[in-house]
């Protein structure tokens, strides 16, 4: 059974990540309390958890709020992402995977298109994420899945925000992409596989942290 505080903990990510509490926006610890059902001080454990991990801010006399995230945090975050999902790509095709192993990617994937034929930006980028978390914990190096998959939790909100930005182009050629990553990943030459990815990570860095920059968007 959860305790109270890993209940606090997930639902109030959830909203900080959905955007329903935008950056800036101060946490009400006795409504939060009152909303989840639970008495304040495992909403104020989750709050000091969150804070650690920089999800809020906690300003003596000045409350929480829920910490911004600038542009250049977003690209910086971005790049520690793409190291990550590199290393976990050769180490993937050193272990020589067969499609069967790859069933969880082509699963995705496959739900990505599904949600580019009902132009549904949110079920894409709900496949998009979990393909991504799936390529590094199949990377099986645990380490790297644990990082990784704190680091795109920090970013999704802004992510999600950047996706809507973007054009149906970018979330088809993105699909494309990641097809091509599948077969890339079954090729003998590991190469191959790690070099397509980087080159696909630069393009998505410049294609949704730019729309960010793009209308100025200062905090996300």
């Amino acid at each position: 059974m959860a305790r109270a505080s890993d209940t606090a903990y997930a639902a109030i990510k959830d909203l900080i990540q959905r955007g329903e509490i935008p950056p800036g926006q101060t946490i009400d610890e006795s409504a939060t309390a009152k909303t989840l059902g639970i008495s304040r001080t495992p909403v104020r454990e989750a709050l000091l958890r969150l804070q650690a991990e920089r999800f809020v801010e906690i300003g003596k006399g000045k409350g929480i709020r829920v910490a911004p995230l600038s542009s250049s945090d977003m690209r910086e975050m971005y790049q520690v992402i793409s190291g990550l999902e590199v290393a976990a790509v050769a180490l993937l095709t050193r272990r020589r995977p067969s499609r069967d192993d790859l069933a969880e990617l082509v699963d995705e994937t496959r739900r990505m298109e599904a949600a580019i034929v009902a132009d549904d930006v949110d079920a894409w980028g709900e496949a998009d994420e979990r393909f991504h978390r799936a390529l590094m914990r199949l990377s099986g190096n645990r380490k790297l899945h644990e990082v990784g998959c704190q680091m795109r939790d920090f970013v999704l909100r802004a992510h999600r925000i950047a996706l809507r930005l973007q054009t149906p182009d970018y979330r088809t050629a993105s699909t494309a992409n990641h097809a091509k990553l599948i077969e890339a990943l079954l090729a003998p030459e590991h190469a191959f596989a790690t070099d397509a990815h980087y080159n696909q990570r630069l393009r998505g860095e410049e294609a949704l942290v730019g729309v960010v920059e793009k209308y100025r968007i200062n905090s996300l």
